[in-house]
């Protein structure tokens, strides 16, 4: 058996991205999947077993690539407020450059897909996020973040990049300067004692 091509399991995946940033994520196919791809259907079942494969691997490769995108730049040892704008700032940088992308990550965490694994990709979440739940913890104890459970915070900072993400894709206001930083100060007024 000959090996398989990394950039063919990659076109799947891609492929996967493109179908749901079109139609969303319930109308995805392994056909659609093969024909944005350009490969044969019985080629993509060479690659993975069935579409919740593709689709949770798809899922797993986008969360790691904005991962890494969130935490660059990042200092936990800059004051907590600098330190949490920068992880917004980049964030929202990543929606905003990466759309069909992002389309897929949101119907994904909305979908039944994300309890087919539910336990490994918390812990998974969890890993990928570490320098934000430190960041988080530290502001606890230093008593200027809320004392409230990391998830439920993350879950307000990552809805709120999302809306206003969403708000100036959909052109409901422009980007800039002015925007970015209310809406990070919205953000920290909300987490903050």
């Amino acid at each position: 058996m000959r090996p398989l091509d990394p950039d063919k399991r990659e076109k799947i995946l891609k492929s996967v991205l493109v179908l749901t940033g079109r139609q969303g994520l319930a109308s995805v196919t392994i056909s659609g999947i093969s024909k944005i791809a350009g490969i044969a259907t019985g080629t993509l079942y060479i690659y993975f077993k069935n579409k919740e494969e593709v689709v949770q691997l798809a899922y797993a490769a986008v969360e790691d690539k904005m991962a890494q995108e969130m935490y660059r730049s990042f200092d936990i040892n800059v004051l907590i407020r600098e330190s949490l704008k920068q992880i917004y700032i980049n964030m929202l940088n990543y929606r905003l450059r990466n759309y069909d992308e992002t389309v897929f990550i949101d119907q994904y965490q909305q979908s039944g897909y994300i309890q087919l694994n539910f336990s490994k990709q918390l812990a998974e979440y969890e890993k990928q996020n570490k320098p934000l739940y430190d960041l988080l913890e530290k502001g606890q104890q230093e008593g200027i973040i809320k004392k409230v459970d990391a998830i439920m915070l993350i879950s307000f900072f990552d809805g709120a990049v999302r809306s206003c993400s969403t708000g100036i894709i959909q052109k409901l206001f422009p980007l800039s300067r002015q925007i970015i930083d209310d809406s990070f100060d919205m953000i920290w007024k909300g987490m903050c004692q």
